[in-house]
C-alpha cells in the first residue's frame, strides 16, 4: 500500500472510510501520523505534508477555498485581502479555527463562510464560476471583471460558462461581467476599464501604436498605461516603460501612467486626472 498514491489519488484529502476501503486501519493511519508521513487536517480527514497551508485551513474550518481566497488559490487576480474566505453548504455546521480543528471557529478569527451549495470545484477549492459566485455578493463588482478576465485569459472557463453563471447574479454584476476581455493583462487594467465604463468615459484598448500596444486609448491622442504589478521596482522595467512613453510622445501622444495602488486604492485621484487631460482636449 502507498498512502501517498492513495491520498493524491482521492484529490490530496482522504476520508478515513475511503482509506479503510483500500486496505488502511485505524492503527496504520495513527502510525503515519504520528510519524509525519501524513496529516490528519480535522477528525476523519487525511492530507499529505508538504500541501498548501491555505488548503488545510479552509478543511480544518469546514468548506472550500472561494471569492478571493480561491482565485488566488486558482492563479486568478484578486484583490489583497488576509480574510480566508470558505464556501460551506447551507445548514452545515461544526466549523472549526484555521489552524485548530479542536476548537470552535470564533467571531474573532479572520474568517469569511460564503454559506452557498458550489456547483463544481474540487476537494480544497471551487471552481472559478463559484468563486465568481461568491465574490460577486462579497467585493466591488470592478473586481469581479477582473477575476472573469483572467479566468478566461488562462483558460479556466469559458465565455458559455460565463454566461450561465451570470444568470445566478444581479443585474448590477451581470452589467459588469457584459465587458469581460480576455485580452487584459492585470487586475489594475480591468479595474480600471470597470471603472472608466462606470464613469461612462469611452475608451479602446490594447490599441497598436507604432511598435507599441497601449494599454487604453481615449479619443486618438490620450494614451493610459497600467503599472500591472503591486510593487513596480525592477529597475528595467522602470527604464523600457519611460523609453516607451517617450517613443509615443515624440508620435504626438499624450501619456498617462498609473501604479496599481492608484489605481486599485486611489481611483479619486486617477479620475480627476483622466477627467483633467480631456477637459484641456488632450485626447483630440
Amino acid at each position: 500500500m502507498d498512502i501517498v498514491r492513495d491520498i493524491t489519488s482521492l484529490g490530496g484529502l482522504a476520508a478515513t472510510h475511503e482509506l479503510l476501503a483500500r486496505g488502511w486501519t485505524g492503527y496504520g493511519l495513527s502510525y503515519l501520523v504520528r510519524h509525519g508521513i501524513a496529516i490528519r487536517v480535522r477528525q476523519g480527514w487525511y492530507a499529505l505534508p508538504g500541501t498548501d497551508p491555505t488548503l488545510l485551513e479552509a478543511w480544518r474550518v469546514g468548506g472550500r477555498l472561494t471569492c478571493v481566497s480561491g482565485a488566488r488559490a486558482l492563479g486568478l487576480w484578486a484583490p489583497a485581502d488576509s480574510t480566508l474566505h470558505i464556501n460551506v453548504p447551507p445548514h452545515d455546521a461544526r466549523m472549526r479555527r484555521p489552524g485548530d480543528s479542536r476548537v470552535r471557529l470564533r467571531a474573532s478569527d479572520d474568517v469569511r463562510i460564503h454559506w452557498r451549495s458550489a456547483h463544481s470545484g474540487s476537494r480544497y477549492l471551487v471552481s472559478p464560476e463559484d468563486c465568481l459566485l461568491d465574490l460577486a455578493v462579497c467585493q466591488p463588482l470592478e473586481f469581479i471583471l477582473a477575476l472573469a478576465d483572467s479566468a478566461l485569459r488562462e483558460g479556466l472557463t469559458t465565455s458559455g460558462r460565463l454566461q450561465k453563471v451570470m444568470r445566478e447574479m444581479t443585474a448590477e454584476a451581470r452589467a459588469v461581467l457584459q465587458h469581460v476581455d480576455r485580452r487584459s493583462e492585470s487586475l489594475p487594467e480591468s479595474v480600471l476599464r470597470a471603472r472608466l465604463i462606470a464613469a461612462r468615459i469611452r475608451f479602446r484598448v490594447q490599441v497598436e501604436i507604432g511598435a507599441d500596444r497601449v494599454d487604453f486609448l481615449l479619443g486618438e491622442r490620450l494614451v493610459i498605461e497600467v503599472d500591472g504589478k503591486e510593487f513596480h521596482a525592477d529597475d528595467r522595467w522602470f527604464e523600457r516603460d519611460r523609453a516607451r512613453d517617450a517613443r509615443l510622445s515624440a508620435l504626438g501622444y499624450r501619456v498617462l501612467r498609473f501604479s496599481y495602488t492608484q489605481v486599485v486604492y486611489r481611483w479619486s485621484e486617477v479620475e480627476a486626472a483622466i477627467r483633467a487631460a480631456l477637459l484641456r482636449g488632450d485626447h483630440l
